[in-house]
């Protein structure tokens, strides 16, 4: 019987903050292994584009956005656009609350305040940067932007509380109030949770076939709705408890140990 694992990115398979750029040659090894026994293998993913650093991997497909832009065997599955009038909305409220914010579409990228500390604090987190990306758009209005997300940032926790009770009825949202103070910002409708679930149900996979490998709070939901969610040794002990296990962390091998428990690669 196939099965299918899916893969968070950031302090999964990578640790940027540490300087850990790329998955581990034996973490490549392992997964593409996996693939090659006629197994399936996913990323999934609260970032909006396939970053460089896992392009080297033949991965089937893509679930991005957390849930809201899904390829699979290079087809579009779903690609949930924010309207201009939920733009406009959102950057009301930002603004309100003094937040920053950055909108992600599939090949662009709209940002305010792209030199404040919270925004290089962003670069840092997710690309190892602090000097100004190229080709992002500083300068624009509601119906430039074509989005699938925002991440909103903002410099005290009571903000993100207040701007999150205006747009959670509306929105999914996933705050995060410890360390970058920020939430996630997408349509109703698919998490990365959701995501997985309804990609290995139309592949028609066995849930108890099913693997996934997450850190963060945005994989809580997926780490469930799998057969065996594996949380990395250094996620926080609150994701462990939705975990079925625990693996090593991201900087020691933790996927690497976990194939090689589970499927003896």
């Amino acid at each position: 019987m196939k099965k299918i694992a899916f893969f968070d990115i950031d302090g999964t398979m990578v640790n940027v903050p540490n300087g850990m750029m790329h998955p581990s040659s034996e973490t490549i090894r392992v997964i593409t292994e996996f693939k090659n026994q006629g197994n399936y293998i996913v990323v999934a993913s609260a970032r909006g584009s396939v970053p460089d650093s896992v392009k080297n991997i033949n991965f089937d497909g893509y679930i991005l956005n957390d849930g809201h832009y899904i390829i699979f065997d290079h087809a579009i599955l779903v690609d949930d656009l924010h309207t201009t009038e939920e733009i406009a909305r959102q950057i009301d409220l930002y603004d309100h609350y003094d937040g920053c914010y950055s909108f992600g579409g599939h090949a662009k990228e709209w940002c305010s305040h792209l030199d404040h500390p919270l925004m290089i604090d962003h670069l840092k987190m997710f690309q190892g940067i602090d000097t100004r990306p190229v080709g992002v758009i500083e300068k624009f209005s509601p119906s430039d932007v074509e989005a699938v997300s925002c991440c909103a940032m903002f410099n005290h926790v009571d903000d993100l509380i207040q701007c999150y009770s205006e747009l959670k009825d509306d929105f999914t949202a996933i705050p995060y109030y410890a360390g970058l103070i920020r939430m996630d910002v997408y349509h109703k409708g698919f998490t990365k949770g959701t995501a997985c679930e309804y990609l290995y149900q139309k592949l028609n996979i066995d849930r108890m076939d099913t693997y996934a490998f997450g850190d963060g709070d945005n994989d809580t939901e997926m780490l469930q709705l799998v057969g065996h969610g594996i949380a990395m040794g250094n996620a926080s002990d609150e994701i462990k408890k939705y975990a079925s296990e625990v693996t090593d962390s991201v900087d020691h091998e933790g996927i690497a140990q976990a194939f090689k428990k589970h499927f003896n690669i």
